[in-house]
Protein backbone atom coordinates (compact mmCIF):
# COMPACT_ATOMS: atom_id res chain seq x y z
CA UNK A 1 0.00 0.00 0.00
CA UNK A 2 1.05 3.63 -0.24
CA UNK A 3 2.14 5.98 2.38
CA UNK A 4 0.35 9.17 2.39
CA UNK A 5 -2.23 11.10 4.72
CA UNK A 6 -5.14 10.04 6.24
CA UNK A 7 -8.15 11.47 8.31
CA UNK A 8 -8.36 8.36 9.96
CA UNK A 9 -6.48 7.37 13.26
CA UNK A 10 -6.68 3.44 12.29
CA UNK A 11 -4.37 1.14 13.83
CA UNK A 12 -1.54 1.72 11.43
CA UNK A 13 -1.44 5.29 12.42
CA UNK A 14 -1.60 4.43 16.34
CA UNK A 15 1.24 1.96 15.62
CA UNK A 16 3.54 4.57 14.10
CA UNK A 17 2.75 6.69 17.29
CA UNK A 18 3.32 4.26 19.68
CA UNK A 19 6.74 3.49 17.80
CA UNK A 20 8.08 7.11 17.37
CA UNK A 21 6.51 8.07 21.22
CA UNK A 22 9.46 4.45 22.44
CA UNK A 23 12.04 6.23 20.03
CA UNK A 24 11.33 9.78 22.29
CA UNK A 25 11.46 8.56 25.48
CA UNK A 26 7.72 9.24 25.47
CA UNK A 27 4.87 7.60 27.81
CA UNK A 28 3.64 4.88 24.79
CA UNK A 29 0.17 4.93 24.57
CA UNK A 30 -0.40 5.70 20.97
CA UNK A 31 -2.51 9.13 21.79
CA UNK A 32 -0.35 12.00 20.00
CA UNK A 33 -1.13 14.72 23.08
CA UNK A 34 1.12 17.46 23.39
CA UNK A 35 4.37 16.08 24.37
CA UNK A 36 3.89 14.10 21.20
CA UNK A 37 2.97 16.58 18.66
CA UNK A 38 6.00 19.14 19.84
CA UNK A 39 8.40 16.04 19.19
CA UNK A 40 7.37 15.66 16.04
CA UNK A 41 7.31 19.30 15.14
CA UNK A 42 10.98 19.04 15.67
CA UNK A 43 13.10 20.37 12.33
CA UNK A 44 15.20 17.79 10.60
CA UNK A 45 18.05 20.37 10.93
CA UNK A 46 18.09 19.88 14.64
CA UNK A 47 17.47 16.34 14.85
CA UNK A 48 21.20 15.92 12.78
CA UNK A 49 22.41 18.33 14.89
CA UNK A 50 22.03 16.49 17.48
CA UNK A 51 23.26 13.31 15.80
CA UNK A 52 26.34 15.53 15.00
CA UNK A 53 26.78 16.32 18.58
CA UNK A 54 25.98 12.68 20.42
CA UNK A 55 28.54 11.22 17.47
CA UNK A 56 31.61 13.57 19.29
CA UNK A 57 30.27 12.19 22.87
CA UNK A 58 30.49 8.84 21.69
CA UNK A 59 33.53 8.61 19.99
CA UNK A 60 35.17 10.50 23.32
CA UNK A 61 34.11 7.05 25.22
CA UNK A 62 35.67 4.94 23.17
CA UNK A 63 37.68 2.58 24.30
CA UNK A 64 37.06 -0.15 26.49
CA UNK A 65 34.50 0.60 29.16
CA UNK A 66 35.06 -2.83 30.80
CA UNK A 67 33.49 -6.19 31.07
CA UNK A 68 30.93 -5.27 33.86
CA UNK A 69 29.87 -1.49 34.23
CA UNK A 70 27.03 0.49 35.17
CA UNK A 71 25.83 3.31 32.49
CA UNK A 72 23.27 6.38 33.56
CA UNK A 73 22.63 7.84 30.67
CA UNK A 74 21.10 11.65 32.08
CA UNK A 75 18.71 12.40 28.87
CA UNK A 76 17.35 9.25 28.78
CA UNK A 77 16.78 9.36 32.56
CA UNK A 78 17.92 5.42 32.34
CA UNK A 79 20.28 3.11 34.09
CA UNK A 80 22.00 0.33 32.45
CA UNK A 81 23.97 -2.99 34.02
CA UNK A 82 26.03 -3.98 31.06
CA UNK A 83 27.85 -7.30 31.20
CA UNK A 84 29.62 -9.39 28.32
CA UNK A 85 28.62 -6.72 25.84
CA UNK A 86 24.61 -7.23 26.78
CA UNK A 87 22.37 -5.81 28.89
CA UNK A 88 21.50 -7.27 31.72
CA UNK A 89 19.17 -5.21 33.47
CA UNK A 90 17.70 -2.02 33.11
CA UNK A 91 16.07 1.15 35.11
CA UNK A 92 14.08 3.71 34.87
CA UNK A 93 15.78 6.89 37.31
CA UNK A 94 15.00 9.78 38.00
CA UNK A 95 18.14 12.56 37.90
CA UNK A 96 18.59 16.04 38.61
CA UNK A 97 16.49 18.71 37.34
CA UNK A 98 17.63 21.80 34.94
CA UNK A 99 18.60 23.66 37.71
CA UNK A 100 20.67 21.10 40.19
CA UNK A 101 21.97 18.91 37.15
CA UNK A 102 23.37 15.58 37.07
CA UNK A 103 26.93 15.92 36.44
CA UNK A 104 28.89 13.79 34.47
CA UNK A 105 30.68 10.64 36.11
CA UNK A 106 33.08 8.36 35.68
CA UNK A 107 34.07 6.34 38.41
CA UNK A 108 33.93 2.76 40.16
CA UNK A 109 31.15 1.67 42.35
CA UNK A 110 32.76 0.42 45.84
CA UNK A 111 30.02 -0.37 48.34
CA UNK A 112 26.43 -0.56 49.09
CA UNK A 113 24.57 1.14 52.25
CA UNK A 114 21.69 -0.92 53.32
CA UNK A 115 19.01 1.62 55.26
CA UNK A 116 21.47 4.26 55.51
CA UNK A 117 21.38 7.35 57.38
CA UNK A 118 20.84 10.63 54.93
CA UNK A 119 23.15 13.30 55.78
CA UNK A 120 21.38 16.53 54.40
CA UNK A 121 23.40 18.13 51.64
CA UNK A 122 24.10 21.79 52.11
CA UNK A 123 22.54 23.02 48.99
CA UNK A 124 19.24 21.52 50.04
CA UNK A 125 19.23 23.18 53.40
CA UNK A 126 19.67 26.25 52.07
CA UNK A 127 17.20 25.96 49.02
CA UNK A 128 14.53 23.42 50.47
CA UNK A 129 14.96 23.02 54.17
CA UNK A 130 15.03 26.49 55.43
CA UNK A 131 11.93 27.36 53.59
CA UNK A 132 10.35 24.34 54.42
CA UNK A 133 10.85 25.14 58.10
CA UNK A 134 10.16 28.21 58.46
CA UNK A 135 6.56 27.55 57.00
CA UNK A 136 6.04 24.29 58.71
CA UNK A 137 8.43 24.58 61.77
CA UNK A 138 7.42 20.37 63.03
CA UNK A 139 8.50 19.11 59.39
CA UNK A 140 12.55 17.76 60.99
CA UNK A 141 10.89 15.89 63.77
CA UNK A 142 7.90 14.71 61.64
CA UNK A 143 10.28 13.82 58.85
CA UNK A 144 13.09 11.83 61.52
CA UNK A 145 15.54 14.16 60.60
CA UNK A 146 18.04 15.81 63.91
CA UNK A 147 20.69 18.31 64.06
CA UNK A 148 23.96 18.11 65.11
CA UNK A 149 26.80 21.14 65.69
CA UNK A 150 30.44 20.93 64.35
CA UNK A 151 30.72 18.76 67.95
CA UNK A 152 28.56 16.25 67.51
CA UNK A 153 25.83 17.75 70.05
CA UNK A 154 22.56 17.03 69.09
CA UNK A 155 20.41 20.37 68.85
CA UNK A 156 16.52 21.06 69.12
CA UNK A 157 15.32 23.17 66.08
CA UNK A 158 13.93 25.47 68.01
CA UNK A 159 18.04 26.72 68.72
CA UNK A 160 18.40 27.54 65.19
CA UNK A 161 16.98 30.96 63.66
CA UNK A 162 15.35 30.10 60.58
CA UNK A 163 14.94 33.29 58.93
CA UNK A 164 19.17 33.63 58.34
CA UNK A 165 20.91 31.16 56.96
CA UNK A 166 22.80 29.93 60.68
CA UNK A 167 21.06 26.22 59.57
CA UNK A 168 24.13 25.67 57.12
CA UNK A 169 26.61 25.67 59.72
CA UNK A 170 25.31 22.44 61.04
CA UNK A 171 24.66 18.92 60.15
CA UNK A 172 21.13 17.39 59.27
CA UNK A 173 20.94 13.74 59.83
CA UNK A 174 17.54 11.58 58.88
CA UNK A 175 17.35 8.16 60.61
CA UNK A 176 17.10 5.00 58.56
CA UNK A 177 13.28 3.88 57.90
CA UNK A 178 10.79 3.96 55.29
CA UNK A 179 10.64 7.94 55.20
CA UNK A 180 14.23 8.11 54.76
CA UNK A 181 14.70 10.27 51.50
CA UNK A 182 17.28 7.44 50.21
CA UNK A 183 14.59 4.64 50.85
CA UNK A 184 16.95 1.15 51.89
CA UNK A 185 19.66 1.35 49.53
CA UNK A 186 22.54 3.70 48.45
CA UNK A 187 25.46 2.98 46.12
CA UNK A 188 28.73 4.33 47.08
CA UNK A 189 31.24 5.34 44.59
CA UNK A 190 34.28 8.06 44.34
CA UNK A 191 33.28 11.78 43.37
CA UNK A 192 34.63 15.13 43.74
CA UNK A 193 30.52 16.24 43.47
CA UNK A 194 28.87 14.06 45.90
CA UNK A 195 26.50 12.45 44.76
CA UNK A 196 25.27 8.67 44.39
CA UNK A 197 22.68 6.33 43.21
CA UNK A 198 20.02 5.49 45.41
CA UNK A 199 16.63 4.01 46.42
CA UNK A 200 13.09 6.55 47.26
CA UNK A 201 10.15 5.91 48.95
CA UNK A 202 8.86 8.49 46.20
CA UNK A 203 8.26 6.20 43.55
CA UNK A 204 5.45 8.25 41.62
CA UNK A 205 7.81 9.55 39.36
CA UNK A 206 9.30 6.36 37.54
CA UNK A 207 5.71 6.33 35.64
CA UNK A 208 6.07 9.75 34.30
CA UNK A 209 7.23 11.05 30.65
CA UNK A 210 9.39 13.75 32.44
CA UNK A 211 11.87 12.27 34.90
CA UNK A 212 13.91 15.15 35.93
CA UNK A 213 13.19 15.82 39.31
CA UNK A 214 16.37 15.03 41.44
CA UNK A 215 18.62 17.29 43.49
CA UNK A 216 21.61 15.55 41.23
CA UNK A 217 21.98 12.24 42.69
CA UNK A 218 19.70 9.64 40.63
CA UNK A 219 17.19 7.41 42.29
CA UNK A 220 16.42 3.83 40.46
CA UNK A 221 13.56 1.74 39.96
CA UNK A 222 13.94 -2.19 41.23
CA UNK A 223 17.21 -1.13 42.75
CA UNK A 224 17.53 -4.36 44.48
CA UNK A 225 18.11 -6.09 40.95
CA UNK A 226 20.88 -4.10 40.35
CA UNK A 227 22.83 -4.45 43.75
CA UNK A 228 22.15 -7.80 43.83
CA UNK A 229 23.69 -8.00 40.14
CA UNK A 230 26.67 -5.33 42.09
CA UNK A 231 26.98 -8.14 44.74
CA UNK A 232 26.97 -11.25 42.42
CA UNK A 233 31.15 -12.21 43.29
CA UNK A 234 31.38 -10.61 47.27
CA UNK A 235 30.63 -12.98 49.16
CA UNK A 236 27.88 -13.24 51.57
CA UNK A 237 25.39 -10.97 49.51
CA UNK A 238 23.20 -13.11 47.75
CA UNK A 239 19.51 -12.10 47.30
CA UNK A 240 18.09 -13.65 50.01
CA UNK A 241 20.15 -11.82 52.17
CA UNK A 242 19.92 -8.50 50.64
CA UNK A 243 16.24 -8.93 50.93
CA UNK A 244 17.05 -10.18 54.84
CA UNK A 245 18.73 -6.46 55.63
CA UNK A 246 16.72 -4.73 53.96
CA UNK A 247 13.04 -6.04 55.40
CA UNK A 248 15.07 -5.77 58.94
CA UNK A 249 16.08 -2.90 58.82
CA UNK A 250 19.35 -3.49 59.86
CA UNK A 251 21.95 -0.59 59.05
CA UNK A 252 24.79 -2.64 57.22
CA UNK A 253 27.81 -1.88 54.58
CA UNK A 254 28.89 -4.17 51.66
CA UNK A 255 32.00 -3.51 49.91
CA UNK A 256 32.37 -4.90 46.70
CA UNK A 257 34.97 -7.61 46.31
CA UNK A 258 36.18 -6.35 42.95
CA UNK A 259 34.57 -2.23 41.81
CA UNK A 260 32.51 -1.31 39.31
CA UNK A 261 32.83 0.54 37.09
CA UNK A 262 30.12 3.36 36.89
CA UNK A 263 29.60 6.35 33.82
CA UNK A 264 26.72 9.19 33.94
CA UNK A 265 27.03 10.20 30.46
CA UNK A 266 24.63 12.83 28.28
CA UNK A 267 23.82 10.87 25.45
CA UNK A 268 20.26 12.47 23.86
CA UNK A 269 20.87 10.86 20.31
CA UNK A 270 21.80 7.22 19.47
CA UNK A 271 21.05 4.59 17.15
CA UNK A 272 20.48 0.84 18.41
CA UNK A 273 21.60 -2.24 16.23
CA UNK A 274 18.66 -2.88 14.87
CA UNK A 275 18.91 0.04 13.29
CA UNK A 276 16.65 2.60 15.41
CA UNK A 277 17.34 5.76 15.81
CA UNK A 278 16.10 7.54 19.24
CA UNK A 279 16.39 10.56 20.62
CA UNK A 280 15.61 12.78 23.91
CA UNK A 281 15.43 16.22 25.26
CA UNK A 282 18.67 18.05 25.77
CA UNK A 283 16.98 18.89 29.44
CA UNK A 284 20.05 20.49 30.39
CA UNK A 285 20.85 22.56 27.19
CA UNK A 286 24.14 20.87 26.12
CA UNK A 287 23.73 20.23 22.63
CA UNK A 288 24.31 23.46 21.35
CA UNK A 289 21.83 23.83 18.33
CA UNK A 290 19.95 26.55 19.36
CA UNK A 291 16.48 27.72 20.52
CA UNK A 292 14.94 25.10 18.70
CA UNK A 293 14.60 22.57 20.49
CA UNK A 294 11.57 22.96 23.15
CA UNK A 295 11.27 20.66 26.50
CA UNK A 296 8.48 18.04 25.12
CA UNK A 297 7.87 16.88 28.76
CA UNK A 298 7.01 19.35 31.36
CA UNK A 299 8.17 19.76 34.51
Amino acid sequence: AGVGATDVYDSYVEAAVRHFQARNGLLVDGVAREQTFTALNLPVEVRLGQLNINLVRLRAMGGSLGNRFVVCNIPAAQVEAVQGGAVASRHVGVVGKPDRPSPDIQSRVVEVNFNPYWTVPVSIVRKDLIPRMQAQPDYLAANHIRIFDPRGNELHPQQINWYSNDAVNYRFKQDPGDFNSLGSIRINFPSAHGVYMHDTPSRGAFGEDFRFHSSGCIRIQNIRELVAWLLDATPGWSRAEIDRVIRTGERRDARLTTPVPVYWVYVTAWATQDGIVHFRDDIYGRDGVGSMVPTTAKL
